[in-house]
């Protein structure tokens, strides 16, 4: 690929669709201001957690999956915040080695959508677990232990470590002459088949993948829910029968249903926050004229500042989640920290 071609790819042009003061404004305001502000406390808030979850010991499954959940959920945040930083309007005046300091940014991307998968996936993985619990719960708890917690998180990374590969196969760095300013700067160079091997990527990796946790999530709260509520409903027609015909359905605890609570509201904060930059990659592929240096591309620029800072959201407030809705996790947060009791 020539320098030019390189040098449009790496470049954020912004079109004339949206007044251009706005496109600025807003990335700014969500990504430079709001969202380092949010992913520096997400991250603070999350050592907590990791280190809340130690203190417990993790001997069940679940804080072993919330502990990888965390540990995902933070490798986003470092990577947002680099690329924050980077593509910040605070570095146009400073004069650096590369072509344009938003390559570094589009390379960091992909770390941090690896990490977002990654959340995802585990995710699913303890909704599908309560969800399981709620219906065959004695089974489930045979099955599922802490060491096979362990496996399958650490397989969850492992698995999705390929989502790396495509944008590291089909570029590079290479120092090229830049005749505007008359010196060598770096340039991010995509080789030949990088349309063929992205058009792929997108589609299984960005489409498919993403929608399918949201699908799995969905149902399997859906199902979590209407258990529940069965269930509920058969205790109440029951009260006043004998202890035998109470035992026809095995009964879940308070301490259960209020783990299953926690995970649904996490689930649904997952969705919540990133269907919308799911949504935007669906776009992607049907509307062309969204991708880098198309006529729409300010217009992309304007979303992904919104999409990007709820991608931080949702990996930052996790914590206040579990400080809510777990007893034993806020009483060893109040004992740290005594200004948390409100």
């Amino acid at each position: 690929m020539s320098s030019e071609n390189s040098t449009n790819v790496n470049a954020f042009n912004i079109q004339g669709l949206i007044n251009p003061d706005i496109v600025t404004f807003f990335l700014t305001l969500n990504i430079t201001i709001c969202g380092n502000v949010i992913g520096l406390l997400g991250i603070l808030g999350n050592i907590v957690s990791l280190i809340n979850f130690a203190k417990y010991g993790m001997q069940d499954s679940v804080s072993v999956t919330l502990s990888a959940l965390v540990i995902s959920d933070s490798g986003a945040l470092f990577a947002q915040l680099f690329i924050n930083v980077l593509i910040s309007p605070f570095w146009k005046s400073v004069d650096h080695p590369f072509f344009s300091l938003s390559i570094l940014s589009s390379t960091l991307f992909y770390p941090r959508e690896y990490f977002i998968r990654v959340s995802g996936t585990i995710t699913v993985f303890a909704t599908l677990e309560r969800c399981l619990c709620v219906i065959v719960p004695m089974r489930v708890k045979r099955i599922i232990t802490r060491n096979v917690a362990i496996v399958v998180n650490v397989g969850i990374f492992l698995v999705i470590l390929p989502y790396l590969v495509p944008p590291l196969a089909v570029t590079y760095y290479e120092w090229r002459v830049d005749p505007r300013k008359n010196r060598s700067l770096i340039f991010l160079v995509y080789r030949d088949n990088t349309e063929s091997v992205f058009k792929v990527s997108y589609a299984v990796l960005d489409l498919f993948v993403p929608n399918c946790t949201f699908f799995v999530l969905i149902v399997c709260n859906t199902v979590i829910v209407l258990t529940l509520k069965s269930k509920s409903k058969w205790r109440q027609s029951t009260t006043g029968h004998s202890v035998n015909q109470l035992s026809v359905k095995p009964k879940i605890s308070t301490k259960e249903k209020k783990l299953v609570i926690m995970l649904v509201t996490v689930s649904t904060i997952f969705i919540g926050c990133l269907s919308p930059q799911s949504a935007m990659l669906t776009a992607l592929g049907f509307v062309r004229e969204l991708k880098i240096n198309g006529p729409y591309f300010d217009l992309s620029l304007l979303v992904y500042s919104f999409t990007f800072l709820l991608e931080t959201v949702n990996c930052s407030v996790s914590v206040l989640v579990y400080y809510n809705m777990s007893s034993r996790f806020r009483d060893r947060m109040q004992a740290w920290f005594p200004c948390s009791k409100f």
